[in-house]
């Protein structure tokens, strides 16, 4: 854009140098003209007369006479020529070498960033730099990486941060491979694609393959491709492929999109509330679109609700008819794995369907997971959070979480949330989705979760030495593409999967120490595991046996043979040292009832937990109106790794205190550390 504005501002002195040159002519019509036998440096040169009589035929001359003032061959003085010319003489030479002066410049620029770009080993080549291109970039470089870019053009605002920033920014075509070979393809590490259009993407994607591919480019290494595709049903398509990998021998070819990036995201943030008390089976969904879509099948994929039990989806979209016939088009066998209810209605803020409409399907829906907007627009999808935030407080859901997925303004979304009204539950406004986030080096590589999934496949390989598919017999890099999303799916949900089976995990651990899980726990896994996989499979119609079917299903835990339950039973027992190899431990989860008959026996479960910290994850689940029940449970706050779950007849009044006491009594002290509050009436109390 600056150098655009740079050419308007040459092109404009241009014209007016050349326009005072015309004027200066065109008044002093037939009398100056300049004498081609005398010098124009002469002192006694004089202007003889020529006068066409022809008014086009003079304008003509008045014109080319002044473009010719370019030659410095006319000298014009004071007094005896009209001042325009005498303007003119000097500004039109002058605007002919600065414009020759920005040529050579931007040629010594243009060579100079090649060059760059040339000399290069070892860095990220971004192509496209629009929104997404440019905040990748801001992020590989905040990550120390070195960059290089590719775009069409090169005088956009985004290519003048680049220049700013030191980023060498070659223009041209992606797509040409002698672009791409200037840009350094051969030495370079990773490219990302993201030109804004998937078959553009995929084009320069599978180009640089086929750079790689030839001899004379080979380089020591894999270079890993990233190209984004945003369109759902290609991205399936692409996806399901079980034959072979996307990449090749020497290109780690790899989709992603912010979308599906941001519903991961979300998922691997839910928190299950204790059973039966708290249990939630259902999720809010507001605005259908892209990230909408993506959420749902998350969570359809993940199935975070018990063995037995249907996870219900709640959508309200404005236009949910429609919404509904696109979603079922595209994946048609998820409606059959979850309960999905479309709700024609709008959540922006003053509209009538809040209290007409979507307040009452809150309430009919039962206890909540969560509710995620994503409507497309960061301000319109702030405001309307802030709107189901106050739905669900005012109806007692104090502790249900609010996604509300922002682009661009995370730092307004994080403002409003710390002016929450009620200070004692933590993430009850959480932004996702954003930008910077899911195009973050972490998120777009993949490691830790390519690390989980990889440990995943060798531990699969060397159990499965006589009985294993050829394909699957190779290194995780070579997978066909399907089984490295599987592997990349089932190491995504792996921790809400051990959470329903009463396991916390415990990250960053220096020596974790792999655990035995109990024949209880290993079942309960086991029988997770297989329905999880079995609805991966329906979701992506892949094949069974030699003949694909569509929505096909898999044989259901109980139909299984002896021998192959004994086979997922032992892939189970096996996840505590593989993610003990990752530096996470799993902790149990002891859940300490502290209401009811619970309260005889809690005193010594508590004293147990205390004696041994660290060994166990704690579920306190308190009844705030019980005293004994409040002073036991503030003795619990001293362990290590606890989850605090309260209820009472009526609402506390310390959620609306806005300062916290200076020394709090004990119920106070538990409503600030609660992570979630039910009125008793709603609770699922064990007898």
């Amino acid at each position: 854009m600056e150098k655009r504005f740079e050419r308007f501002i040459l092109v404009g002195f241009a014209i007016l140098a050349v326009g005072l040159g015309f004027w200066g002519y065109a008044r002093a019509g037939s009398d100056f003209t300049a004498d081609p036998q005398h010098s124009p440096f002469d002192p006694n040169h004089v202007y003889l007369a020529f006068h066409t009589g022809h008014p086009w035929l003079e304008a003509l001359r008045c014109l080319f006479s002044a473009v010719g003032l370019i030659r410095l061959f006319d000298l014009f003085q004071p007094g005896k020529a009209p001042w325009q010319l005498i303007i003119a003489q000097i500004a039109v030479p002058g605007i002919a070498v600065l414009s020759a002066a920005q040529l050579f410049l931007t040629g010594v620029r243009k060579n100079f960033r090649t060059a760059l770009a040339r000399r290069k080993s070892d860095h990220s080549i971004v192509c496209g730099i629009g929104d997404v291109g440019m905040q990748i970039i801001q992020n590989l470089r905040a990550a120390h990486y070195s960059v290089v870019a590719v775009d069409l053009l090169g005088d956009s605002p985004f290519a003048a941060t680049c220049e700013k920033a030191g980023v060498p920014l070659l223009q041209g075509d992606a797509k040409n491979p002698h672009v791409l070979l200037a840009a350094g393809i051969r030495r370079a590490q990773t490219a990302i694609v993201c030109t804004g259009s998937d078959s553009e993407n995929m084009d320069i994607a599978l180009q640089i393959d086929a750079i790689h591919a030839q001899p004379r480019y080979l380089k020591s290494g894999r270079i890993q491709v990233l190209a984004e595709l945003r369109n759902d049903w290609m991205h399936k398509r692409l996806i399901a492929s079980d034959r072979r990998s996307l990449g090749s021998g020497h290109v780690d070819l790899r989709l992603f999109n912010s979308f599906n990036a941001a519903a991961r995201m979300l998922v691997k943030h839910l928190h299950l509330a204790p059973s039966p008390e708290f249990e939630a089976r259902a999720f809010v969904i507001v605005g259908f679109g892209a990230y909408g879509r993506e959420i749902a099948l998350h969570l359809i994929r993940s199935s975070p609700v018990a063995l037995g039990q249907m996870l219900k989806i709640v959508i309200f979209d404005r236009d949910a008819d429609a919404a509904r016939e696109k979603f079922a088009v595209t994946n048609p066998t998820a409606t059959e794995m979850a309960s999905l209810e479309f709700v024609n209605a709008s959540v922006t803020p003053g509209s009538p369907d809040l209290a007409r409409v979507i307040e009452p399907r809150l309430e009919s829906a039962g206890p909540l997971l969560g509710v995620a907007l994503a409507l497309g627009d960061d301000e319109i999808s702030l405001c309307a959070a802030l709107e189901m935030r106050s739905l669900l407080d005012r109806n007692g859901h104090l502790h249900v979480p609010v996604y509300v997925r922002l682009e661009y303004y995370r730092r307004l979304g994080e403002l409003v949330r710390s002016i929450e009204n009620i200070s004692s539950f933590t993430d009850r406004l959480q932004i996702f989705g954003t930008l910077e986030e899911t195009l973050s080096p972490e998120v777009l590589f993949g490691s830790q979760l390519d690390a989980f999934a990889q440990a995943l496949h060798e531990d699969y390989r060397q159990r499965a030495q006589d009985t294993l598919n050829p394909q699957a017999n190779v290194p995780f890099r070579e997978l066909p593409e399907f089984m490295k999303m599987s592997n990349r799916w089932r190491a995504d949900h792996a921790p809400l999967l051990l959470e329903l089976a009463g396991l916390h995990l415990e990250h960053g651990v220096q020596s974790p120490t792999a655990i035995a899980l109990s024949e209880e726990q290993i079942e309960l896994l086991a029988q997770l595991e297989h329905r999880r996989y079995n609805i991966e499979r329906r979701l992506v119609d892949i094949r069974f046996g030699s003949v694909q079917r569509q929505g096909a299903r898999m044989p259901q835990w109980n139909d299984l043979s002896d021998d192959k339950k004994i086979w997922e039973r032992r892939e189970i027992a096996r996840l505590p040292e593989i993610l003990a190899g990752l530096g996470i431990e799993l902790h149990p989860i002891r859940s300490v009832r502290l209401y009811g008959n619970g309260l005889a026996t809690a005193s010594a479960e508590l004293d147990q937990l205390l004696a041994a910290p660290g060994l166990a994850h704690c579920n306190l689940i308190v009844d705030l109106d019980e005293p004994l029940a409040v002073s036991a449970a503030a003795r619990a706050l001293s362990l290590p790794s606890f989850s605090l779950w309260l209820f009472s007849t009526e609402e506390p009044r310390e959620f609306s205190l806005r300062k916290p006491q200076a020394q709090p009594p004990d119920r106070a002290l538990l409503i600030q550390r609660a992570n979630g509050w039910s009125v008793r009436d709603r609770v699922a109390l064990e007898a």
